[in-house]
């Protein structure tokens, strides 16, 4: 990969997370403000009710609310096909920006392409359209943690509670989501360096919480061996959590992922001993935010990618009981990217 930008995360000081539910309708019908039109900007992740994508939510409006954009947000509920076609619809109703966690990115680069070509300016973020070995993107911007590194420190993690002799079980990655797919293939190479380890993997036909709580269970109960758990994002990893507890197999260490504040909370009220041992964080409220930036600086200041490969890189950062009564996760408040770096 070609030169890659380091994004130094500054920490703000932090807002009260307020979850909001997503919709299939706008949250607003846009408008404008004299005779002046407003900059409209359609948020569309892939699965609204998850905590994580409520942050990533709140750094949206956060940052449109800053730049004077207005911001609508829908729900596609995880569903490729209500993704695409809520995309079909942005295009037509002529958004100037659609900021984007592509749920299927192996298949979405055509429709992204589509409204480029229409004049809008794509944000993908988290879950790029993958095109080449590589994942780059060919997206207006792109907003991203390193998903390998993510992995594999969560690997290390894990060896280092459970010993390197384990049977260690992690949520199978869904096709064509791309940040699920590179955090597991960090595992999976951190993983070749423990030739003891046994690492069992499967994924719940259904999604949400309840639907991850029921497969640890079952994985469990079948092989009690299972002494490690990873999950590469946030619901999976509290399902994992509760799934364990209900089974009273609290001995089960857990590596999740996102640091949301049900994991910061459920590490607070539990301790040192909680068995949530580690969360990969990404600081959503803070991502969600870079993304208006960077569609800011495509409107304002002329930044086009030099290559696809040019990804605006957010730092990894770590939550554990050992300092989870101290953890911060932002909301967006002031522009946190110095985009000197660019071009």
């Amino acid at each position: 990969m070609k030169k890659v930008f380091a994004l130094l995360l500054v920490l703000v000081l932090s807002f009260s997370l307020v979850a909001c539910g997503g919709s299939a309708e706008p949250a607003n019908n846009g408008g404008t403000e004299g005779t002046e039109k407003k900059i409209r900007v359609a948020a569309v992740p892939q699965y609204p009710p998850e905590e994580w994508a409520q942050t990533v939510l709140s750094g949206i409006r956060a940052a449109c609310d800053y730049y004077g954009y207005d911001c609508d947000d829908f729900d596609c509920n995880g569903e490729t096909d209500l993704q695409n076609s809520i995309l079909e619809d942005c295009i037509v109703q002529g958004y100037d920006v659609i900021i984007v966690q592509c749920n299927d990115g192996t298949s979405q680069g055509a429709i992204l392409q589509e409204a480029m070509d229409a004049g809008i300016v794509v944000v993908d973020f988290d879950c790029l359209v993958m095109q080449g070995a590589d994942g780059v993107s060919n997206c207006t911007a792109s907003v991203k943690n390193n998903d390998y590194q993510g992995g594999a420190d969560a690997l290390e993690l894990l060896v280092s509670a459970v010993g390197e002799d384990a049977t260690i079980l992690y949520v199978q990655e869904n096709p064509g989501v791309g940040s699920g797919l590179y955090r597991n293939n960090g595992l999976r190479a951190a993983a070749e360096k423990y030739p003891n380890l046994k690492m069992l993997t499967s994924r719940p036909s259904e999604s949400g919480r309840a639907a991850y709580q029921a497969w640890v269970q079952d994985w469990i109960l079948s092989n009690p061996e299972i002494s490690g758990v990873f999950c590469y994002f946030g619901d999976a990893s509290i399902g994992a959590y509760y799934g364990c507890k209900e089974a009273d197999r609290t001995d089960i260490k857990i590596v999740g992922y996102d640091a949301t504040e049900e994991q910061v909370n459920i590490m607070n009220a539990d301790g040192k001993d909680c068995n949530l041992i580690a969360s990969i964080a990404l600081y959503p409220g803070v991502m969600g935010g870079v993304c208006v930036e960077a569609a800011h600086e495509v409107l304002e200041n002329g930044y086009s990618k030099g290559t696809p490969d040019e990804i605006v890189w957010m730092e990894n950062g770590l939550l554990t009981p050992d300092n989870s009564a101290t953890f911060v996760d932002s909301i967006w408040s002031q522009p946190v990217t110095d985009w000197s770096q660019f071009g």
